[in-house]
């Protein structure tokens, strides 16, 4: 059973309801990455569980487009210290290209969303605050902001201050959310008195002059949007974190039951470091992320999501976008299907990294170059739509996140100076390969593969000695991508005049 049916089944036994809310968010202070991608894609996957046992379900995402700007970022210019403290939905856009800074980062958030077919309803809570959806909420949480205070106090054992307000106004003048104090409010006219550092003194509309402070907001959105079910990162689920705390204050406070709740490990990213390797913790503020805008330009949004799905919640998952990556493509491409349509599928990923390399990003050379590895080019446009973007993904992966290793360049002319390293018995094995190849047929991968073997056991040598002679040969490097790929995919006169140049008995040295 999928981790995601038996948490379905939990809820259902333990919540008796027949229909339920399944909500996930994030402030957008920054790229939304694919460590906040892991909140929604257990989202999705346990309210697809719960419709498939016959439960009306749905998910919705809230962004948290009215939480302050917490400080100046370091991707920030210096004239956004002007903007700290005002909510993000009406800051400019850092880019210049969206409405907002809010909307700057959810954009292309949300277009992902699509790319990976995830049906999710979109909430922004600037316009939930400036609708009044929040009014009654902030009414209650005003008059019993003692009760307030002490759950807050014995849950987190912090000491709030004398001033404390569960609501935040939003000054008029400065546009600061975080620089204000409540002096007082007027239940009857829905409006709220106070003074900010700015040295103001006003009045606000509970419709969207203000908002709630965390703890509180959360718990109140729980009953305004009738939420049942909701994942989040274990750091609130810890002792005295914010779900304590909202337990408490949806009971006492709102009188509603709070969610099932869904803790989740975090996405860690493995970064490489020359040779070492170093883990960190992801972060839109801090920049240290990759965005799932980004990742999906490298591999197809199935991969993302199998690379979470297939891990337990309670599993931290190290992201490794370099090896470990290509390595989960192998894994789902032999165990699940192949990446693409038609022929792309057929061809593994770890092959078009080869493919794409000897092409030199020319799309008519890249067909040229599958059609003497043995596949058949199709005619359908879809199908060769397919070829072009798994093309994309091997070119991306290889230019943002291969090892030195996986990268070659076949060479144009022979490489004299490293050849001058060869051993006689390894001219040798060159002379014979050269041989082995007729003039108008290249040998297949794994003919090629068999072929070197052979050929290293007639001359005496290692067969790893027989292989770095033609990566030196073709690439000028000791190492390459899978031999009998590589030569597959190579034009057979190029390949017969190179080796034979290379062994010192052809006359063509170009």
């Amino acid at each position: 059973m999928h981790w995601s049916q038996a948490i379905a089944k939990a809820i259902i036994a333990q919540r008796g309801e027949r229909r339920h809310v399944v909500a996930t968010g994030i402030t957008p202070s920054g790229d939304i990455h694919i460590g906040n991608l892991r909140e929604i894609i257990i989202g999705d996957a346990v309210r697809n569980a719960l419709v498939d046992m016959g439960v009306d379900a749905k998910l919705i995402y809230i962004a948290d487009t009215f939480d302050p700007l917490r400080r100046r970022y370091p991707f920030l210019p210096p004239e956004y210290e002007q903007h700290v403290g005002k909510p993000l939905s009406e800051i400019p856009d850092p880019g210049g290209c969206h409405s907002s800074y809010s909307e700057h980062f959810l954009v292309p958030f949300f277009e992902s969303l699509d790319e990976l077919d995830i049906r999710i309803e979109i909430l922004r809570a600037d316009v939930m605050y400036k609708s009044g959806l929040y009014v009654d909420a902030i009414k209650a949480a005003l008059v019993q902001r003692d009760n307030l205070a002490k759950i807050l106090e014995e849950i987190s054992g912090r000491h709030l201050p004398d001033d404390w307000s569960p609501f935040s106004p939003l000054c008029d003048v400065c546009g600061r959310l975080s620089s204000t104090v409540v002096t007082g409010y007027d239940i009857t006219n829905n409006e709220v008195y106070y003074e900010c550092e700015c040295g103001h003194k006003g009045v606000t509309s509970m419709s969207g002059g203000g908002k709630l402070t965390w703890r509180v907001d959360w718990a109140a959105r729980w009953k305004i949007l009738g939420v049942t079910v909701e994942p989040f990162g274990k750091d609130h689920a810890a002792p005295g974190g914010s779900y304590d705390s909202g337990k408490r204050i949806a009971h006492e406070i709102y009188n509603y039951r709070a969610p099932y709740p869904i803790p989740f490990e975090h996405i860690l990213l493995k970064l490489r470091e020359g040779d070492k390797a170093r883990v960190t913790a992801m972060s839109s503020s801090r920049g240290t992320n990759i965005p799932i805008r980004e990742i999906l330009e490298v591999v197809p949004a199935e991969i993302l999501k199998h690379l979470i799905w297939r891990v337990r919640p309670d599993r931290h998952i190290e992201f490794d976008p370099s090896t470990a990556l290509l390595h989960m493509i192998d894994e789902y491409e032999r165990e699940i299907g192949g990446i693409g349509k038609g022929i792309a599928a057929e061809i593994p990923f770890r092959h078009f990294l080869t493919l794409v390399q000897v092409a030199r990003g020319d799309f008519n050379e890249l067909l040229a170059v599958i059609r003497r590895s043995g596949y058949e080019i199709p005619t359908d446009a879809e199908e060769l739509a397919a070829i072009r973007k798994k093309a994309r993904y091997a070119q991306n992966w290889l230019q943002r996140y291969a090892p030195p290793e996986y990268r070659f360049e076949v060479q144009k002319s022979v490489p004299d100076e490293s050849l001058k390293q060869l051993t006689e018995a390894q001219k040798r094995v060159l002379r014979m390969l050269a041989e082995a190849i007729s003039s108008d047929r290249n040998l297949s991968a794994g003919e090629w593969h068999n072929k070197i073997y052979e050929v290293a056991t007639t001359v005496g040598i290692e067969p790893k000695q027989a292989f770095q002679a033609v990566y030196i040969a073709l690439l000028n490097k000791p190492s390459g991508p899978r031999a009998g790929w590589l030569l597959a995919s190579l034009d057979a006169a190029f390949l017969r005049e190179r080796f034979e140049a290379a062994a010192g008995t052809g006359e063509n040295r170009k």
